[in-house]
C-alpha cells in the first residue's frame, strides 16, 4: 500500500480518536444528569470502544509512517523532546498532515506527506 495513503489513514484515525473520547464522556455526563435511569450504557460502551479501536489503529499505522531523511516514525515521539525546528510534537504533525508538508519531530527536516 502507498505510504501516503497509510499516513492519511493514520491521521484520520487520530482525528476520530480525538472525536470519540470527548463525545463518549459528554454522552455519559449528559445521560447521568438528564437521561432515564433505566437507560443502558450501551452507547457509551460503543463510543468508548470506537475510541479504543481508533487508538489501536493509530498505533499500528504509526510505525509505517517514517521520515525519508532519518527513517524514524514521524508520529511516534516517545519520551524525547521533539527537534527544535519541528515547532511542536506529534500532535502538531497530525494536525498539519493534510497541508502537504510537515516537519519531522526527530530530525527537523521537511517531509512531503503526499510523496512518502
Amino acid at each position: 500500500m502507498n505510504k501516503a495513503i497509510i499516513g492519511k489513514l493514520n491521521a484520520i484515525s487520530v482525528f476520530s480518536a480525538w472525536l470519540f473520547l470527548p463525545s463518549s464522556f459528554i454522552w455519559l455526563g449528559y445521560h447521568s444528569y438528564f437521561g432515564d435511569p433505566t437507560t443502558s450504557a450501551v452507547t457509551f460502551v460503543y463510543l468508548f470502544g470506537a475510541f479504543l479501536i481508533s487508538g489501536i489503529f493509530h498505533l499500528l499505522l504509526a510505525y509505517f509512517v517514517r521520515c525519508p531523511n532519518c527513517f524514524k516514525c514521524i508520529t511516534v515521539q516517545g519520551f524525547k523532546k521533539p527537534h527544535a525546528s519541528s515547532k511542536g510534537d506529534w500532535s502538531k504533525v497530525i494536525w498539519y498532515w493534510f497541508s502537504g508538508t510537515v516537519v519531522c519531530i526527530h530530525c527537523g527536516e521537511e517531509v512531503d506527506t503526499n510523496a512518502l
